[in-house]
């Protein structure tokens, strides 16, 4: 089975990282990354380089497409007619189109979240109305082949998830222990419904200085 990540300039690493963890793990496995450039891609907090092993012209077909979020770089993606034409292309032989975060605005804008069920970071939602999107607010929602999920964490529920499909839930219970994933985060501010007022207006500071910080035109 042949994975493939999308990376580009900008990409949050735990996007990537956390799904590849949990699907690397899966039996007869392949996982490709590719960008619109094979090398070094920068992540969002310009604290980590992922690597491209492929430029999008070399893959052609895939079983499984994940697009990462990313802070504000997800806005210059839906731009992008090449990409988002190779997203599109990617849709038919896929078995699942994937996203963690803002991603899934890119597959909206790529035309496959229309009339759909889907969700994306809670700051970042509002850009899915634009596209017709149904917005569930849940940690991952599946419609048909597409699968999406919330903020950076939720990428491990939806991998988990997947594999779970893919290989059956023995085998993806198996693959959660033996990351030991079990949450139990020290403050309960991780969902925006918890979060106190305070919490939200720091967190939104915080997007904003990381958006001027990549270079890139801060969210409004």
């Amino acid at each position: 089975m042949n994975i493939t990540f999308f990376l580009y300039e900008g990409c949050t690493g735990l996007d990537v990282v956390g799904p590849s963890e949990v699907l690397g793990r899966m039996p007869n496995v392949e996982l490709n990354y590719a960008a619109q450039w094979k090398g070094e891609v920068q992540t969002d907090t310009l604290a980590m380089k992922l690597f491209a092993t492929h430029s999008i012209e070399e893959i052609q077909s895939t079983d499984i497409l994940i697009v990462p979020g990313s802070t504000v770089s997800f806005l210059e993606i839906l731009q992008n007619k090449k990409v988002l034409s190779w997203i599109k292309g990617l849709h038919g032989a896929a078995q699942y189109m994937c996203s963690v975060s803002s991603g899934s605005i890119i597959l909206a804008a790529a035309g496959l979240l229309e009339g759909k069920k889907a969700t994306s970071h809670w700051y970042s939602q509002r850009f899915l109305a634009d596209y017709g999107v149904k917005i569930v607010r849940e940690r991952y929602v599946k419609d048909g082949k597409l699968i999406t999920s919330a903020g950076s964490s939720s990428g491990l529920d939806m991998a988990l998830y997947l594999a779970s499909i893919l290989v059956g839930e023995e085998s993806a219970k198996a693959i959660q222990l033996m990351l030991e994933y079990e949450p139990e985060p020290p403050f309960e501010s991780g969902n925006l419904a918890k979060a106190t007022k305070e919490v939200m207006i720091a967190a939104k500071k915080k997007l904003k200085e990381d958006a001027w910080r990549s270079g890139i035109l801060t969210l409004i």
